[in-house]
C-alpha cells in the first residue's frame, strides 16, 4: 500500500479505524483525495461567510472558532483541538457560519466536500465512521450549550480547560497544552466575569491539579479537573461524555 499522501497517518481521515473493511485499492484511492495545510499562530483559516468547499481535519494545534452577530460583537463559539473536525456542517449551505483563526502554528488534513460525499456514498462502513464522529462532535456543542446554561462557575472553568484535551486523550500529550487565550476571553466564552475565571484557576493551581504559567496549561491531575468539573467521562476519554448523543 502507497504511503498515505498526505503524510499524515495518524490524521482521523486516515487511521485504520476509518478504514476497517476496505481493501488496499480503496484505501489508496481515498487517500490520494487527501491534502494537507500548516498554518501559523494567528493565521485565518477561513472567514464567516467565505464559500465553504473544504473538510478540514485537526492534525495538531488549536483554532479558534468565532462567530459575528449583526452588531458587529464576536463570540468564541468553541476551541478546535486535535481530532476535531472543521467544515462539514457546510456541505449543503456552502459558507461557513462561523470563522476560524489558529491560536497556536496548527497542521491540518484536508478533502474537498464533493470528494467526502463520493467515498461516503460508495463506502458504507466509511460512512458509518464518520456519522459516529460527527456525533462525538454534536455531542460537544449540545454539551456547550448545558455548560453556558445550567453549570456553576467552577464547572464551566474546569470543563473549558478538559476541552483543550486532545483527541483521543493521551496522557503524554497531556503534560503540558497550550493555553493562548486571555482570561478575558476565557470570561467572554464562558459567560462570566474576568475576576471569577481568575478566581476559579488560582483555586485550581492551589490544590495542584493544575499549572498555568503564561500561555501554558499543564493538568496535574486529570481526575480531580474531571470531578471539579462535575460530569461523569467515557474510559479513556479526555472529554466529559455527560452530553447528550
Amino acid at each position: 500500500m502507497n504511503t498515505c499522501v498526505c503524510q499524515a497517518d495518524d490524521c482521523l481521515l486516515c487511521e485504520a479505524q476509518l478504514y476497517t473493511g476496505l481493501d488496499s485499492d480503496q484505501v489508496c484511492l481515498i487517500r490520494g483525495l487527501l491534502g494537507k495545510q500548516a498554518f501559523e499562530s494567528r493565521q485565518v483559516v477561513f472567514r464567516q461567510g467565505d464559500a465553504s468547499d473544504w473538510l478540514y481535519v485537526i492534525r495538531s494545534g488549536q483554532i479558534k472558532l468565532t462567530s459575528c452577530g449583526p452588531d458587529g460583537h464576536e463570540q468564541i463559539i468553541r476551541i478546535g483541538v486535535a481530532g476535531h473536525m472543521l467544515g462539514f456542517n457546510t456541505v449543503d449551505d456552502r459558507h461557513h457560519s462561523y470563522s476560524a483563526e489558529t491560536l497556536t502554528p496548527v497542521r491540518v488534513c484536508t478533502i474537498r466536500h464533493r470528494d467526502m460525499l463520493r467515498v461516503m456514498e460508495q463506502n458504507p462502513r466509511v460512512s458509518r465512521r464518520l456519522v459516529d464522529l460527527l456525533n462525538q462532535e454534536l455531542a460537544q456543542a449540545h454539551l456547550l450549550i448545558r455548560v453556558l446554561g445550567q453549570k456553576t462557575s467552577a464547572e464551566k472553568v474546569a470543563l473549558f480547560l478538559l476541552s483543550l484535551v486532545p483527541e483521543p486523550a493521551d496522557q503524554a500529550r497531556m503534560h503540558e497544552l497550550p493555553l493562548p487565550l486571555s482570561r478575558q476571553e476565557i470570561a467572554d466564552m464562558l459567560g462570566l466575569t474576568v475576576e471569577t475565571v481568575s478566581r476559579l484557576m488560582s483555586e485550581l493551581k492551589r490544590k495542584q491539579i493544575i499549572e498555568a504559567p503564561r500561555g501554558l496549561l499543564r493538568i496535574l491531575n486529570l481526575q480531580d479537573l474531571r470531578a471539579y468539573a462535575g460530569t461523569a467521562v467515557t474510559q479513556g476519554a479526555g472529554r466529559p461524555a455527560s452530553a447528550p448523543a
